[in-house]
């Protein structure tokens, strides 16, 4: 292959990885949502319209586990990430078309589980498509165009959402489903590489549980769940507790915490992403964990619009940073095992639990003993993470010395 050929596939690679990054985000991320408003349309009661958001949390959590398992196995990426889109279209139009309690419960879960996919998916191909030292670069590069694309689509959905109907969120992600489907076909060969190890040698996936046991790996996921645990119940007692005590719309608030926080994330990810190689990354694991209690506490003691602002800001920083890191310390972890895609898609159903578990937590606790008391505990859970990574979280950076790994 000439260097023309090379940089051509390159570039190919390069912009269909950005674009799915940027159509795919709100189908991974904002189904249930919409799907939450347009079941309280049709007048669903609360109990069943649990169930079938519950449907789509089991769908992501099993899938990211068994798919995480397959992708150590099997290298049609290109055929995988087709199926999950067209398992989404095909989902919403069951959804739309035929509003019955178990088939929007058994729709939501394939939704789910096709959206959950697309993360280890796009991982593993950017793991295919570029060297080594570039990896996590690339990754940030993933997740800055992620939240751009939950940013600028979030927004122009909720714009049109009032004059074209209920189900304008729903069609909006099919149809971003149905594009990435045409960017899947960008895509050059190279994304079906077996997946190799440092080594250079092909991956196999025996002894994948095996590998939960390295005592860095476990520190980090309990880390990873911890985060979880004390971020996701916060926006949703937010816009809770906004709504009932200032006796209005829930949706600019929605908004700004989805738009601001978004918008932060964007350029640091590619900031982290870009300049991982040489980041510690215990000192960064540390800042991202020290925001969030910080960032809840803010929020006890004031709701207003300043407030919030500085919050989602914090938010977004956060967030930004740890996406990111879950991919380099993961990486600087399993780069010379054979279960990366694996330890990415246990990490990833881990944070899904952790984040179903704030919901609860913090909604049960808001319904007991007030607002302030959820989010005191959610800032304690992120307290405890902060103390786990300060005590036990080793550095994991390594550098390479004639093909030696050497530990920061």
């Amino acid at each position: 292959m000439t260097t023309r050929d090379k940089d051509a596939t390159a570039t190919r690679d390069r912009v269909a990885l950005d674009g799915l990054s940027f159509l795919l985000a709100d189908v991974q991320d904002n189904l249930g949502a919409f799907l939450t408003g347009i079941l309280t349309t049709y007048q669903w009661v609360s109990a069943d319209i649990g169930v079938a958001i519950a449907s789509g949390g089991a769908g992501a959590v099993l899938t990211r586990i068994v798919g995480g398992l397959a992708l150590d196995r099997l290298s049609a990426h290109r055929a995988l990430l087709a199926a999950c889109c067209v398992i989404t279209v095909l989902s919403i139009i069951a959804i739309a078309w035929w509003p019955q309690f178990w088939i929007i419960v058994f729709a939501h879960f394939c939704a789910a589980s096709a959206g959950a996919m697309l993360s280890p998916l796009l991982a593993a191909i950017s793991q295919n498509v570029t060297a080594p030292r570039f990896y996590v670069a690339r990754m940030g590069r993933n997740e800055s165009f992620n939240h751009l694309g939950n940013a600028g689509i979030g927004c122009i959905v909720a714009a049109a959402g009032t004059a074209a109907g209920a189900l304008t969120g729903l069609w909006a992600i099919a149809t971003l489903a149905l594009v990435g489907l045409a960017l899947v076909l960008v895509l050059t060969p190279r994304a079906d590489m077996p997946t190799e190890r440092q080594d250079g040698r092909p991956q196999q996936a025996d002894g994948a549980w095996q590998t939960l046991s390295d005592p860095r790996l476990l520190i980090f996921l309990t880390c990873y769940l911890l985060f979880n645990l004390s971020n996701a119940g916060v926006v949703p007692l937010l816009i809770e507790r906004q709504a009932l005590f200032n006796f209005s719309s829930p949706g600019p608030t929605t908004s700004l915490c989805i738009v601001v926080a978004q918008a932060v994330m964007v350029p640091v990810a590619f900031f982290v992403g870009r300049y991982a190689e040489g980041l510690r990354r215990k000192p960064l694991l540390l800042l991202a964990l020290a925001g969030l209690p910080i960032r809840t506490l803010l929020l006890m003691y004031g709701a207003h619009w300043g407030m919030l602002f500085a919050a989602e800001i914090l938010d977004g920083f956060t967030s930004g940073v740890f996406l990111v890191l879950f991919y380099a310390v993961l990486s600087d972890i399993t780069g010379a095992t054979p279960h990366r895609n694996f330890v990415i898609g246990f990490g990833l159903a881990l944070g899904t639990v952790g984040a179903l578990l704030s919901n609860s937590i913090g909604g049960w606790i808001a319904s007991g003993y007030g607002f302030n008391a959820a989010f005191a505990a959610l800032a304690a859970l992120g307290t405890i993470g902060v103390v786990q990574c300060l005590l036990f979280m080793p550095e994991t950076l390594c550098r390479h010395h004639g093909g030696v790994h050497e530990a920061v």
